[in-house]
């Protein structure tokens, strides 16, 4: 093992940057087989371990990954075609990846990014992916109102008001010159995103040492039985009559079967299966079955803890959620709307990165180990609300997890038909079938994959330009032209740069 830690020359630097290309251009594998458990997890769904006495042969479409893009894909295909055959592949059990084990955020701060995207894409193009990743609280929403009613009081999905708080002054005056930027384009949102600075600080957020804030409309949730009883609604109704659910079914291979009609052929421990069209939601594990990707697309692996608040510590879970911002990094946090008010935090990435001391096996990023704890950045969230919090002091950890999240070269996902040259399979006419991602949300995932199952599902059954202008899909293509423009040791001298 080799010992890093943060660059303090040029020579350290370039070490540790190339330590970091290395380590995110690895095959990312399956899943490991027994991961940290969830708090979301703790009591398992009775569809967890759900599987068919006997492994579909043939399908129409095979989805792999029962995260919230695989399910939602799933159900948008059968709003259109309740006949259709569909199978969802997991590799462990239901839900058991980032959507099952993430902070339980659903939350778009558009100004983040928004000068980011407008360099990449300009204007029209940033504002349709800002657009889009605001409208997916309210599509869940929608879609709870027309589920059974127990999904909406299981998965606790909330409107909530998000707040940032700030504890370095440059970044706070950065990102209120992000927000001044974005309210150029956007001046109907003003109202929505408010600046706080000095007595409401501590008076209305009880923050300690905190230099400024900002708030705006967010959203938090189960997204683990969210998913979990949006999969019951497919299971549970003779409406859907050729959907099946196989989880502890890893799909080891895709092949080229032959046939022109089912050209895909996976393989997997429980048999094989042939498929018109496969579509990976695997999101930090993409690059296994899409080799072409490792370059573009890799996995880090995030820390979560489950806290118990001390008795004065306000419980307000049905009302706010928070992001800490720091130089460098930031922690996430919701609150149980439950009297008891337990705390989901997570984070912690950045602090220890780039300030501690760590060997290289324990780096995170290019990480797939969720059975094992980020011990460097337990160190910084495991103390982050007795320190940040003015009633925080007696916090205490009740559990600890890890998630495996997918981040992309240019931070925006992969979404759309998979080229030949990245999967190194050729079905033959596109009329035979296709294989398609769907991968890559960059730690947004709850901001984007609602409403992405819902495009690719119509892009399977549409053709890819057919689907509607609400989504983005010349920005978040997965074509050769923008994987062409992806380096992978470009980002990382800029995530240096950044940083330093």
């Amino acid at each position: 093992m080799t010992g890093l830690g943060p660059p303090t020359t040029k020579l350290d630097t370039a070490t540790f940057a190339n330590s970091l290309v290395q380590l995110a251009r690895r095959d990312p594998g399956l899943p490991v087989p027994n991961p940290t458990v969830s708090s979301w997890q703790a009591e398992p769904h009775r569809l967890a371990n759900h599987q068919s006495p006997n492994l579909p042969s043939k399908v129409s479409i095979a989805i792999i990954g029962s995260g919230m893009t695989g399910i939602s894909t799933a159900y948008h295909l059968l709003q259109d075609s309740p006949d259709l055959s569909v199978t969802v592949l997991e590799a462990r059990s239901l839900t058991s990846g980032a959507t099952g084990r993430n902070g339980g955020h659903c939350k778009e701060v558009p100004y983040v990014d928004y000068a980011e995207l407008k360099t990449l894409f300009g204007k029209e193009g940033a504002g349709k992916i800002a657009r889009f990743r605001l409208a997916q609280l309210d599509a869940l929403f929608d879609t709870a109102a027309k589920l059974d009613r127990e999904v909406m009081e299981e998965s606790m999905l909330r409107r909530v008001e998000g707040v940032d708080l700030y504890f370095d002054r440059n970044i706070f005056q950065e990102m209120e010159t992000k927000r001044g930027s974005w309210l150029e384009d956007f001046p109907e949102e003003r109202d929505r995103w408010l600046v706080w600075e000095g007595e409401d600080l501590e008076e209305r957020f009880g923050a300690v040492n905190a230099v400024g804030c900002m708030t705006g409309s967010a959203g938090a949730l189960s997204p683990y039985r969210f998913v979990c009883g949006v999969t019951s609604t497919l299971l549970d109704h003779d409406k859907y009559p050729n959907f099946t659910l196989e989880t502890n079914t890893a799909v080891e291979s895709i092949t080229v079967s032959g046939s022109s009609d089912r050209p895909y052929e996976l393989s997997t421990a429980r048999g094989r299966i042939v498929a018109k069209h496969v579509i990976h939601c695997t999101n930090g594990y993409a690059g296994h079955l899409l080799p072409g990707l490792r370059d573009k697309l890799f996995p880090l692996r995030g820390q979560m803890t489950l806290q118990s608040p001390p008795p004065s510590f306000p419980r307000v879970g049905d009302k706010k959620s928070w992001i800490l911002h720091y130089a460098p990094g930031f922690d996430y946090i919701t609150q149980s709307p439950l009297p008891s008010g337990e705390i989901y935090l997570g984070g912690g990435l950045l602090q220890a990165l780039l300030t501690t001391h760590i060997e290289e096996d324990d780096i995170d990023i290019g990480n797939v180990r969720d059975d094992q704890q980020s011990e460097e950045p337990l160190k910084f969230i495991e103390r982050a609300i007795e320190e940040r919090f003015k009633d925080g002091k007696g916090a205490t950890v009740i559990n600890k997890w890890t998630g495996i999240m997918g981040f992309t070269v240019d931070a925006v996902p992969l979404v759309g038909k998979v080229p030949k040259s990245i999967s190194g399979r050729d079905p033959g006419t596109e009329q035979s079938g296709s294989e398609w991602v769907a991968a890559g949300f960059c730690g947004h995932g709850m901001a984007y994959c609602w409403l992405t199952g819902k495009a690719m599902a119509n892009m399977v059954l549409e053709g890819e330009e057919n689907v509607g202008d609400w989504f983005p899909r010349e920005q978040l293509a997965c074509s050769e032209e923008r994987l062409g423009r992806a380096n992978l040791e470009d980002a990382v001298a800029s995530f240096m740069q950044t940083v330093a």
